[in-house]
C-alpha cells in the first residue's frame, strides 16, 4: 500500500468533512420546525394549563381558542415553509422553469430593471440574491394553503410527490384533511368564526402538517444532493 502524503490526506479529511455535515434539513424546514413547535405549544398549554394536567370536563372559552390558535398557526407554518422552500431552492438550482414561466414574466413585467441589475452583478450569488428578491416581491401576493398550493408549490421546486406518498406518511388522507384544516383556519382569520375544534382534531392537525413538510424537507434534499449538491 503506498503511503498517503499529506495533499492527499487533506483531501480525504476534505471529503469525510462534507459527509458528516452532509444537510438532512432545507433552511426552509429548519425554520419551519421553530413554527411547528409553536402550533405544537398551543396544544401543550390546552393539556396542561399552568403546568398542571388539564382536568377533564368542558372547556373554557380561552382552552378553545387555544385549540383554534394550533390550527391557524400550523397552517400558516406550512403557508410559510413552502414559500421559503420556493426562495431557497428556485433562485439556485431553477426549479421547474416551464412551471415558473407566468412568474417570470410577470416579475419582468413588475421589475423591468431587474436584468439589467443582473447582468451588472458582481458575481453569481449577487445574480441570485437579486433575483430571489424579485421573486419574494412576486410569492408575497401568494398563498400557499391548501392541497393544490401544495401541488402548485411542488411544482415550481420540481419535486414530485404523489398523494399517495404523503397519505402513507400521515397515516390520513393528507389532501382531504388539509382542505378541511385550510377552510376553519380561513373561517377563523378571515371571518372571526369560531369554528369547533376539539383537542383531538387540533393534535390531528399540527401532526398532519409536521408530515407534509418533513416528506417535502426529505425528497428535496434526496432530488437536489442527488442532482446538484444540495448538500
Amino acid at each position: 500500500m503506498r503511503p498517503i502524503d499529506s495533499l492527499e490526506r487533506a483531501r480525504l479529511c476534505r471529503s469525510a468533512l462534507r459527509i458528516m455535515k452532509k444537510r438532512t434539513a432545507c433552511d426552509a424546514y429548519k425554520v419551519f420546525k421553530i413554527n411547528r413547535n409553536r402550533a405544537e405549544a398551543f396544544v401543550r398549554i390546552f393539556d396542561a394549563p399552568g403546568g398542571t394536567p388539564r382536568r377533564q370536563g368542558q372547556p373554557s372559552n380561552d382552552e378553545k381558542e387555544l385549540l383554534r390558535g394550533a390550527v391557524v398557526f400550523a397552517v400558516g407554518a406550512l403557508d410559510a415553509f413552502l414559500h421559503e422552500l420556493i426562495l431557497e431552492i428556485v433562485p439556485r438550482f431553477g426549479g421547474d422553469r416551464t412551471r415558473l414561466n407566468d412568474a417570470l414574466k410577470q416579475i419582468a413585467k413588475d421589475d423591468p430593471a431587474l436584468a439589467l441589475r443582473v447582468s451588472l452583478a458582481r458575481d453569481g450569488e449577487e445574480k441570485r440574491c437579486e433575483f430571489r428578491d424579485a421573486l419574494d416581491g412576486w410569492l408575497s401576493e401568494k398563498s400557499f394553503q391548501g392541497s393544490a398550493a401544495v401541488e402548485r408549490a411542488l411544482g415550481f421546486v420540481n419535486c414530485r410527490i404523489e398523494w399517495a406518498d404523503f397519505d402513507t406518511a400521515s397515516g390520513m388522507h393528507t389532501a382531504e384533511r388539509l382542505q378541511h384544516y385550510t377552510k376553519v383556519r380561513h373561517s377563523i382569520v378571515h371571518r372571526g368564526a369560531k369554528p369547533t375544534v376539539n383537542r383531538s382534531e387540533a393534535g390531528e392537525c399540527v401532526e398532519l402538517i409536521k408530515s407534509i413538510a418533513k416528506l417535502v424537507n426529505h425528497r428535496c434534499i434526496a432530488f437536489y444532493d442527488a442532482s446538484c449538491g444540495i448538500a
